[in-house]
Order: structure tokens, then C-alpha cells, then sequence
């Protein structure tokens, strides 16, 4: 790596007028040297492309610079190939010195804690406070009689401050300056330690509750937040920010769920510290369990007997039963909602009798079973009966796409198979018996279908001897179905900047994707339906940006399957300060009420949230707003605490400023 610097003839602060030699200093031989200079965001070339390596710079006005040198190889394209900046100050000395100190509280504070910043003089003088950015000196307060500044330290690394200063009749920029720094380290990171449910049963209608625990829940005040994301990704905020790290709620719907807790420290200017995910199933019903099966008498019978089968089944909320009785001679009810089955016996034999059991809801064959076996006089011919049943896919398919249907069964030589396909309940295909045990269906439209498999033997006497059902679901395509929009997670999104957007879909091959972009409420960009699943963006201007995301299958009909939406804004302003909580009596009383007011320095359009600390849970109890007071009554007594938090409009962050009161009743 090739060293680079600029050095001065003369140290800063300059004179105005003077002249001042400025070297590049690149350690390379071959180089081209331009030289430009900054102040309040514009930039000027005092001496282009050349061989020189020295220039000399007569400032005119006093202020705060940046001077920036350009070196590139002669053969270079490149606009440059090294670069180099020092700061510079110019502004007039004073024979007597206006500042006589700068004192801090805390030359070493976490991020979010507040910073004093004290500045002693022996005149009545002007203060202005300044804080080094990335580029630039950036204000924080412009010039009044306040010597004091508190500053909420928000970015971590060292921080450094300038002071500036003038008397009250001066008509320079500033009469005497002084800088001083701080450092400001992050917080001890914070961690979900673990995330569980306390419900044993996860049922609808019935309360469902989970605990999370974090690795610093007793030493720093930590807030929770609980989204729970049900199978379409549909998001439902159960509870916002609060201490509260149990959460309690019911679910009307049975289905696949998961929740996503976000735990940050309520001094985080992030939107969390740590997350976590928990799946869990919410089922209609206790599980559907067998208790008993039972005959009314018991094995063997002769034949033409009457036989009394009794089912005693447990859970669920509406049970329906259907009995299989194999042997020789097969027979199956089918579901139906008796719990009692009268089987009229016509031949000898062993025969197998299977009970199963759902609630009529299950879409399955069957959530519980119970097998008998039971002799009827001596063991005849063997019946024909369905083992299983094996497709090639799964119950959901597309239009036109084949499902290969094959049966296993068992019963004498040359066994009969016939296939009915039914939809909405009305027959519109048949195969009959025939030797072979399989069957291609192909469905040609989209709808609910339902195929009965038949089996019998060859000179069975029997309709059949036993039969199944299948059940398939056919669509024309699947839905395009946005489940990411990959943002960069940054507090300021700055005009030329750019903003590179990804999104994440199933079934990438077959979604499009349209990109709608508006600027304050106007359409500025409309990409319409594209494969593309990765866009860049560049701001002009500053402004509310919305990004709509639309996603679509190739074969969708519809406008569109799915949409996402993200609003950022791009902005620059000067950090919220000085925030404070002022209460309208000095006599707080219990259940009158009383008014808290916040008040705040710096700052465009700025907002206002409310938190209270009420038996020792923080709860948020006004969102941000213009609102700057908040009227509660207290109810009880004990030691109470309220803190506000402010911002910017516009200013994507957390928060930029906070300002807390504490009072006992």
C-alpha cells in the first residue's frame, strides 16, 4: 500500500490572506497531483492536474476547510488513482482568550447515554457547537448565550466536538475556537438466552402463552416485541414494545404459526438488538384417541350371526367412524357418525376388523385406529382388500400434469381393479375392472377431485370387495408469493446515494416482479412486470419515498399474487438535543391527572413518543407524533417514571434524543 498525506508550511488555524504552501506527500514516483478545497459542502479546484507536487492557498474567509489532493498515474482512465484529506481551520487570533475551558462529565460513555458538555468563560459570549461527520463539520446548535450542551451520543467510536465562539458585537464567523473529544463504546451485546411455550395444549379459542428470556433482562431496561406470522406470511403484532416478556393470546384459526420476539434496550437507536423465532402448531382439537373396541360378544360366532361393534373414542370435536371389516367377505361403511356398527355375518372364515376414527374436519384417511380379529366358524376363501394406495405426487398438483395412481392389494389369483374420478361430487371419468392395477389421471381443470379405487375377485358375487378414496386438489399455477425484501439497514439514506433493493420469491423461474416507486405521494417510476429480482435506485431528491413491490406467476390473471411495501426517507438535518420532560405541577396527586410536556432543541418537524414506568413495566402510551405532552391519571401509589423520545420527521431511527422524569405519589 502506497502512503499518502498533505503536509502545511504553516499549522493550523491560518490567517486570512496568508499564503499557504500545501505538499502532496504520495511516497510514488509518476504522478499527477490535483488540488481542490472545501467549506460548507462546495468545492473548489485551486490548482488541476499537473506535475507539481506543491500549491499555495490564500484563504479570503475565515471558516472550517477541507483540503483534498488527487493523484493519478499519467496513463491513468481513472478520474484518479489516490487520494488524500487533511482539515484546516482559518479564522483571526485574539490576543485575549474568550474560552478559558471546556469540561465534559464523562470522557467515556455507552451508546445512548448523554453527554454534558460545559464551556467556561470570563466574558458574556455567543456558543456554537459543532460535531465531526464523515465529511464535514456538521451543527448541532447555532450561536446563543447557552455555555452548556447536552448531546445524547447515538454512533459509537470516538466523537469530537467544536466550540465556537464570538462576542455578542462581533461581525466575524467566529472570534476563538476549541475542539474536544469523546469516546463512546457499545453497549455489552444483548442476546434472547431462550424463547418457549408455556401452553401444553395448543388449542383455538384457548389461551396460548410464551416467555422469552434475554441475557441482560435484569441489569439494562429491555423491551419486547411479539409478531406472530401465520402460514401465508400474513404479520399480526400480538404486543408492541413493552417489558412485558410473557405474552398471552388465542387463535381462532388452526394452522402452522411461528413468532418472532425482538428484544432491544430501550436507550437502542436500532430497531432491535436481538430476535428470535418459535414455530408451533394451533390444532382445532385434542388429538382423536381410541379408548375402546369392543364386540357385544366374543370370538368365534357361527355364521349369520349378528354382530354388535362398539367404538368408545375420545377428543376431537365431532368424531365420525367408519369400520373395515376384512375377511372373506369385505366390507366398509365408509365415515359415518355412529359410534356402533351391526355386521350381519355371511360366510366362514377369519376376518380382520379395523375401526378408524377422525373428526369430520381431517382431511387425512384417518387420526387414530383399533384392530380386532374375530373367527367366524372355519376360515374360508381369502377376500379382496386394498393394502395401499401410492402416488407418484403430491394431493396438490397443476393443470395437465399427470398423477400415476398404483394399488396394492391382496385376495385370490387375478384380482379386478376399477377407478372412478369424481368432481364436485358428480362422476366424469370411469375405468372399469379390469387386471390392471393402475391408473394416469390427468386433471383439466382447477377444483377439488375425489377418486374411488375399487377392488374384487375375479368371480367375487360382490359390486366390490373392498374399495379406498383418494383425494387430490388441482391449480392452474402456484401464486407468486413475495417472502423477503432485502433493504440495507441504515439510519440516513442520503440524496445520490445508492439503494440497492433485492427480492426474494418462491418459485423464482416463474414470478415477475413490477417495482413502483413515488417521491411525496407523486408516481416517479413504474418498471412494470420484469424478471429481474434485484434493482438499484438512486435519489435526486430528499423526500418520503414509498417502493411497492408487486409479484405475479407467469399464468396469473390477476393484476397481481402478492405485494410488499417499504417507505424510507432521504434527508439531512441537524440532531435532536436538549430533550426534556417538564411536569404542569409542582404537587403530582393519585387519580387526578397530570400533564407531562417535552421539549427539545435542533430538528425538523419533530415527533414525540411516550413511555411510562408503572410498577416497574415500561409501557409504550403514545406513539410518535407532533403531540409533544401526554395527560395521564395515576392510580396508585409508588415510584413512577416517565420518558419521552425524539426525533426528526424524518429521520428513519429510533430515536435521536430522550428526556426522562421520575416522581413518587
Amino acid at each position: 500500500m502506497v502512503e499518502q498525506g498533505i503536509k502545511f508550511d504553516k499549522d493550523s488555524p491560518g490567517t486570512i490572506k496568508d499564503e499557504i504552501n500545501i505538499k502532496a506527500d504520495f511516497k510514488k514516483d509518476n504522478l499527477q497531483y490535483k488540488f481542490i478545497i472545501g467549506s460548507g459542502g462546495i468545492w473548489n479546484t485551486i490548482q488541476d492536474f499537473s506535475d507539481k507536487t506543491t500549491c499555495i492557498w490564500r484563504p479570503t474567509e475565515e471558516g472550517k476547510y477541507m483540503v483534498m489532493v488527487q493523484a493519478k498515474e499519467i496513463d491513468s482512465a481513472k478520474p484518479y488513482d489516490l487520494l488524500a484529506k487533511e482539515k484546516y481551520i482559518v479564522g483571526n487570533e485574539k490576543k485575549t482568550k474568550l474560552i478559558k475551558n471546556i469540561t465534559l462529565d464523562n470522557a467515556s460513555v455507552m451508546v445512548g447515554e448523554k453527554v454534558n458538555i460545559n464551556v467556561e468563560s470570563n466574558e458574556k459570549i455567543l456558543y456554537r457547537f459543532w460535531i465531526q461527520g464523515k465529511q464535514d463539520w456538521e451543527l448541532i446548535r447555532d450561536y446563543n448565550l447557552d455555555n452548556a450542551l447536552i448531546y445524547t451520543a447515538t454512533k459509537e467510536g470516538r466523537q469530537e466536538i467544536l466550540v465556537e465562539c464570538k462576542k455578542i458585537d462581533s461581525k466575524e464567523n467566529f472570534d476563538e475556537f476549541m475542539t474536544v473529544r469523546f469516546d463512546v463504546l457499545p453497549h455489552i451485546k444483548i442476546e434472547i438466552s431462550d424463547f418457549k411455550c408455556l401452553t401444553d395444549n395448543l388449542l383455538i379459542n384457548e389461551d396460548l402463552t410464551f416467555k422469552v428470556e434475554a441475557n441482560l433482562g435484569d441489569k439494562r431496561s429491555l423491551l419486547y416485541k411479539f409478531v406472530k406470522i401465520n402460514s401465508d406470511g400474513k404479520t399480526t403484532c400480538i404486543q408492541d414494545y413493552s417489558s412485558r416478556k410473557i405474552v398471552t393470546y388465542q387463535e381462532s384459526e388452526a394452522g402452522s404459526y411461528k413468532l418472532l420476539c425482538m428484544v432491544r434496550d430501550i436507550l437502542s437507536n436500532k430497531d432491535y438488538d436481538d430476535r428470535a423465532l418459535i414455530l408451533y402448531d394451533v390444532k382445532p382439537y385434542n388429538k382423536v384417541k381410541i379408548k375402546k373396541f369392543t364386540s357385544h360378544v366374543n370370538s368365534p360366532q357361527v355364521n349369520g350371526s349378528s354382530i354388535f361393534l362398539k367404538a368408545d373414542a375420545r377428543g376431537g370435536n365431532e368424531l365420525v367412524y367408519r369400520y373395515i371389516v376384512n375377511g372373506p367377505i369385505a366390507e366398509d361403511t365408509g365415515y359415518i357418525r355412529r359410534n356402533e356398527f351391526l355386521w350381519e355375518t355371511k360366510k366362514e372364515g377369519e376376518y380382520d376388523i379395523t375401526l378408524y376414527v377422525k373428526d369430520v374436519s381431517f382431511e387425512g384417511d384417518y387420526e387414530a385406529k383399533e384392530s380386532i380379529m374375530f373367527t367366524i366358524d372355519k376360515k374360508a376363501e381369502k377376500p379382496a382388500k386394498i393394502v395401499d394406495v401410492i402416488l407418484d405426487s403430491k394431493k396438490v398438483v397443476l393443470v395437465g400434469q399427470p398423477v400415476n395412481i398404483k394399488v396394492m392389494a391382496e385376495g385370490e389369483i387375478n384380482l379386478q381393479y376399477s377407478f372412478i374420478v369424481y368432481k364436485d361430487n358428480v362422476e366424469t371419468e370411469r375405468i372399469d375392472f379390469g387386471t390392471a392395477n393402475w391408473s394416469n389421471f390427468t386433471p383439466e381443470e382447477k377444483g377439488d377431485y375425489e377418486i374411488e379405487i375399487r377392488v374384487k375377485n375375479k368371480f367375487s358375487t360382490m359390486e366390490y370387495d373392498s374399495h379406498t378414496f383418494v383425494y387430490l386438489t388441482a391449480k392452474e399455477y402456484l401464486p407468486g408469493e413475495i417472502d423477503y425484501v432485502l433493504f440495507p439497514q441504515k439510519d440516513v439514506h442520503l440524496v445520490g446515494e445508492i439503494i440497492e433493493i433485492e427480492t426474494v420469491t418462491e418459485n423464482t423461474k416463474s414470478v415477475l416482479l413490477r417495482y413502483v416507486t413515488k417521491i411525496n405521494g407523486h408516481l416517479v417510476e413504474d418498471t412494470d412486470f420484469i424478471e429481474n429480482k434485484k434493482i438499484q435506485i438512486k435519489p435526486k431528491c430528499a423526500g418520503k419515498y414509498v417502493f411497492e413491490v408487486y409479484a405475479k406467476n407467469v399464468k396469473c390473471e390477476k393484476e397481481f399474487d402478492s405485494k410488499k411495501e417499504l417507505t424510507f426517507y432521504v434527508s439531512e438535518a441537524s440532531p435532536v438535543t436538549g430533550t426534556k420532560v417538564i411536569c404542569e405541577k409542582d404537587d403530582i396527586e393519585i387519580n387526578k391527572e397530570v400533564t407531562f410536556k417535552a421539549i427539545s432543541n435542533g430538528g425538523k418537524d419533530v415527533c414525540y413518543e411516550f413511555y411510562i414506568m408503572e410498577k416497574g413495566n415500561w409501557v409504550k402510551v403514545q406513539e410518535y407524533s407532533k403531540k409533544h405532552y401526554y395527560t395521564f391519571i395515576p392510580f396508585v401509589k409508588g415510584e413512577y417514571r416517565v420518558m419521552v423520545f425524539a426525533k426528526s420527521y424524518y429521520r428513519k431511527v429510533k430515536y435521536e434524543d430522550y428526556g426522562e422524569f421520575t416522581f413518587n405519589i
